[in-house]
């Protein structure tokens, strides 16, 4: 196929609501279908569009009223998508390197266009792959998610990056397209970095509805204060650990470190509030000058808290459990 060479930029016709424009790199000469979606046109190849999705191929093998609209001498057909969404959906299916597998990088436009797009018109290699993708930022195990490295992707750095609104286009995303096992976890970090305040007002497309939002706020308030305490439990709790050497020097440590724990609670809670998962992580065991038995004790018992808290955390969100959870994800990407 011949791209155009008369630029991406250059208007091509009147459209209802301004001038359109050609798709940068969406527009062969030698092919024959228009598409336009919003104020963008795209001329590609009609065979190829209908090969890859069935839902074009049903449209597009419909018989032409007489009256069809035509551009150019080709059949043309209006999306009510949004121009952006279509424009990365068709570069991931023309160009091979547009959207490749994780791990390879990609953004957060590119990513939810591919996936709103090859869901609606079924392309299901496409779907499987951007599933992939925002799947493994949202695991359902918790050694996975202990394993996560969040600078691994473009995408997810934005959202990291993003004040107010944060990870809310997630949530609604999941909830469009039903793909739930990612929620416990998109859920989660709405509640750690996401303020009531900003919850209840709502960001017009990025607002969560009602439901959604009663759940982060009655979520947030038992993750801040019940879940974070039950996970720091094993402090000082029991207050003799059994084969203790030195109880006296354990627990005096085992009681300032909870201090200090707490000291990063109120700290934290100004920015964004520490939650169970967070309170406590892996360098934090330095802080503590307990013997050899205390030591193996508390971190056993710490290990059962966080298991016992993340079997929980589907239900905090009117979720199934992680099972059901995990055989929807696996027939998904099946």
């Amino acid at each position: 196929m011949d791209i155009d060479t008369s630029g991406p930029n250059q208007a091509a016709t009147s459209g209802d609501s301004g001038e359109v424009t050609r798709a940068e790199g969406l527009w062969f000469e030698d092919c024959g279908l228009i598409i336009q979606a919003e104020n963008t046109i795209f001329r590609i190849s009609r065979d190829f569009l209908a090969i890859q999705s069935p839902i074009f191929h049903d449209m597009l093998s419909l018989p032409a009223p007489g009256d069809a609209d035509m551009r150019d001498g080709c059949p043309f057909v209006r999306l009510p998508d949004a121009a952006v969404d279509v424009t990365v959906f068709l570069k991931a299916l023309i160009y091979h390197d547009f959207f490749e597998p994780a791990p390879s990088p990609t953004t957060m436009e590119i990513l939810t266009g591919v996936l709103r797009m090859s869901h609606k018109y079924e392309v299901d290699s496409l779907r499987k792959r951007a599933l992939i993708h925002i799947s493994r930022f949202h695991p359902t195990g918790l050694l996975d998610w202990e394993q996560l490295d969040d600078e691994a992707s473009p995408w997810f750095q934005e959202l990291l990056g993003q004040t107010g609104p944060s990870f809310l286009p997630i949530i609604i995303l999941a909830r469009q397209l039903s793909i739930d096992w990612i929620l416990p976890t998109a859920f989660y970090r709405v509640c750690r970095y996401t303020s009531e305040e900003i919850l209840i007002a709502g960001f017009t497309s990025l607002d969560l509805d009602t439901t959604d939002k009663i759940l982060c706020v009655a979520a947030s308030r038992m993750l801040e204060t019940t879940s974070v305490t039950e996970m720091l439990e094993f402090l000082w709790s029991p207050q003799v650990i059994d084969g203790c050497g030195s109880p006296a020097t354990c627990f005096t440590s085992r009681f300032l470190t909870r201090r200090l724990a707490e000291d990063w609670r109120k700290r934290a809670s100004d920015i964004a509030p520490l939650m169970p998962l967070d309170v406590w992580m892996g360098n934090d065991w330095d802080h503590l000058e307990v013997c050899d038995s205390c030591l193996s004790t508390m971190k056993t018992t710490h290990r059962q808290a966080k298991e016992l808290f993340w079997n929980k955390l589907p239900k905090m969100f009117g979720l199934p459990d992680w099972v059901e959870l995990e055989k929807r994800k696996a027939e998904a990407l099946d």
